[in-house]
């Protein structure tokens, strides 16, 4: 078949949406996890070379921070293994057919620091943050794969980053706006910081986003988020507002105090954080709604239901 997609991640958060309503999902190619180990540069360089592929979308990821920070340094870790050498990987099997292939990581915020020497919001040409201790083990991990795909592959590879990816349901796993509203409706909602800066992805638009990257053959690095910044108090207020119906019942809490209390690391969240989408918007001919425009969309497609 021509035109085949291999597409990793399938069955996660993302990659699921993406296989729902991409354009091109009668192309792809979905092999599951335990199918297709990307750790292992022998069998990734086989599936390479024994299909026509004209795209590869990496979705797959170790993505569990806290897990990942209980392997910091360490390079024989699943974090590192799957993060990096599995995008290794791929960038070295696909690097002698890349005229031909093109090949997709998705990738995150946590590749900036977020803090005060060097805040967000992101724009898509800003370096990511390269020295280990000013980032999440995890967050360095993503950081290392988008050097090697720029490295490997230079123009002929392309990077799409997402925040904090929200969607109407996923039953497997919650998100940013699922879990707080679940906890809501148990009654164990914990303060909500009111000081820390993001944005969301909305999990549709990155996928049409996507959409966009591959069949348009568009390369380079590209973001897909709200078209503006929030705070998670202020983004969680307006979802149980909306979705419950009550106004004034979440409480503060303050980042700042969290981290002194906790002797957490200040990259471990965030404060300046959120992601720029103009860029993108401008390459890709499309518009991204604002973070209310997205909790709006949601609840049309049944969030909260």
């Amino acid at each position: 078949m021509k035109n085949l997609i291999l597409v990793t991640g399938s069955e996660g958060l993302v990659g699921s949406r993406f296989v729902e309503i991409s354009q091109r999902k009668n192309f792809l190619h979905l092999p599951k996890e335990i199918e297709l180990d990307i750790t292992d540069k022998s069998e990734i360089k086989a599936v390479i070379e024994s299909y026509n592929f004209s795209a590869v979308v990496n979705f797959a990821a170790f993505t569990d921070v806290g897990k990942a920070e209980n392997e910091k340094d360490n390079k024989k870790g699943d974090c590192w293994q799957v993060n990096v050498e599995g995008v290794r990987n791929f960038a070295e099997a696909i690097k002698p057919h890349k005229e031909r292939i093109h090949f997709v990581q998705v990738s995150t915020d946590m590749v900036f620091s977020g803090s005060s020497e060097d805040p967000g919001a992101y724009e898509e040409s800003h370096p990511p943050e390269a020295d280990s201790s000013k980032l999440t083990w995890y967050g360095f991990t993503k950081s290392e794969a988008e050097r090697i795909v720029s490295e490997v592959l230079g123009n002929s590879g392309t990077i799409l980053r997402l925040i904090y990816p929200v969607r109407s349901n996923f039953e497997p796993k919650l998100d940013y706006l699922r879990k707080p509203l679940k906890l809501y409706d148990e009654g164990k909602l914990y303060p909500v910081f009111s000081d820390q800066q993001i944005s969301v992805t909305f999990i549709d638009e990155a996928c049409r986003a996507l959409d966009k990257i591959i069949i348009e053959g568009h390369k380079g690095i590209f973001h897909a988020s709200s078209s503006d910044t929030t705070t998670p108090y202020e983004l969680i207020s307006y979802l149980v507002e909306k979705v419950r119906g009550v106004k004034d019942v979440v409480k503060t809490a303050s980042l700042e105090e969290h981290l002194n209390k906790t002797g957490s690391s200040i990259y471990r969240y965030p404060k300046f954080g959120g992601l720029k989408v103009d860029e993108t918007e401008n390459k890709l001919g499309i518009k991204f709604s604002s973070w209310r425009e997205i909790i709006d969309k949601l609840i049309v497609q049944g969030l909260g239901k």
